[in-house]
């Protein structure tokens, strides 16, 4: 059975520090107390990214959830991303061979699987977590979803191989990439590409547009990264559907490319990219009311409902 690590808070203390914990049936086990009770010295914070790189840690983890003493009710606590602060939140445009022709393209391109696309979501004002609203601001024009696949980062390095990079991953989560696709804030005489690329990128920065949840998986404990069912509801209806085999440059490719542009940390994500079905594509923008669910299988399901900005 899958170890699914949480970062939570007790429902009535939001304010408290985050704890680590385990999904279990009926509610949650305290991971971060099972920690310090052991005589160990790995230096691991009680964070899920902190579990998810250490092995003694989680076994730690393991023994807690298989004793499955203490449970907390969900109803009493208050779910936070897996990674609330990410280091770095790096994410991949186009790497779903659909999801590009989608968008108006007859056919892919030779440099669509030349390099990889990456950009990056500023945190922590883009990420939220399970059951947080995805605001729709007051100059919002088209916000769509795209559900992903994401991974955590487990140990640090830089030039790292292919052949060696999912050794570099320590758990994977689900995440949404909310975009806003007509960002228009301030007038302009003309639109050239350069300025429609910014419009487009900075349509990924705006508050609570990454949700991130419901819990981190171990990679150990998730089996092939590249055959992975991915599922977006949008109220109920099935509007994305794909396997992660589908993706054009798979999570080790990713992960070598990003790493001869940065070293990678613990705790670091990567969204690897959205299948087709996306709003754009039907004509149908996200509204208040709406619920957006972005399911991996293995991990479980991420939920957030749509509210107007306050």
């Amino acid at each position: 059975m899958a170890l699914r690590l949480v970062n939570y808070v007790p429902a009535d203390r939001p304010d408290w520090p985050p704890r680590a914990g385990a999904l279990v049936e009926g509610g949650l086990v305290d991971i971060a107390e099972a920690c310090e009770a052991t005589d160990s010295e790995c230096g691991c914070d009680g964070s899920v990214v902190g579990l998810l790189a250490c092995a003694d840690c989680l076994e730690v983890a393991r023994e807690a959830v298989a004793q499955a003493a203490g449970i907390v009710p969900l109803a009493q606590v208050k779910l936070l991303a897996p990674v609330p602060r990410p280091g770095k939140l790096l994410c991949l445009a186009g790497n779903y061979a659909e999801h590009i022709t989608e968008g108006g393209r007859a056919e892919l391109h030779q440099s669509d699987r030349a390099t990889p696309r990456v950009f990056m979501k500023p945190v922590p004002n883009t990420v939220c977590a399970p059951d947080d609203p995805i605001l729709i601001g007051k100059t919002a024009q088209f916000v769509d979803y795209e559900g992903e696949l994401a991974v955590i980062i487990g140990r640090r390095g830089k030039y790292i191989p292919a052949a060696e990079a999912l050794s570099y991953v320590g758990g994977v989560t689900c995440l949404n990439d909310v975009s806003e696709r007509r960002l228009r804030i301030w007038e302009r005489p003309e639109d050239r590409p350069w300025d429609r690329f910014f419009d487009w990128l900075n349509g990924k920065w705006c508050d609570s547009f990454a949700p991130m949840g419901p819990c981190a998986v171990p990679v150990s404990d998730i089996g092939d990264l590249q055959a992975l069912k991915l599922i977006t509801r949008v109220n109920g209806q099935t509007v994305q559907e794909a396997s992660t085999a589908q993706m054009i440059f798979t999570v080790a490719q990713q992960i070598e490319y990003i790493s001869h542009l940065m070293t990678l940390d613990p705790g670091d994500v990567i969204a690897t990219g959205t299948p087709a079905g996306v709003g754009t594509a039907r004509g149908v923008a996200l509204q208040p009311g709406d619920v957006v669910e972005v399911e991996v299988e293995g991990i479980g399901v991420l939920r957030n409902p749509v509210a107007r900005e306050p």
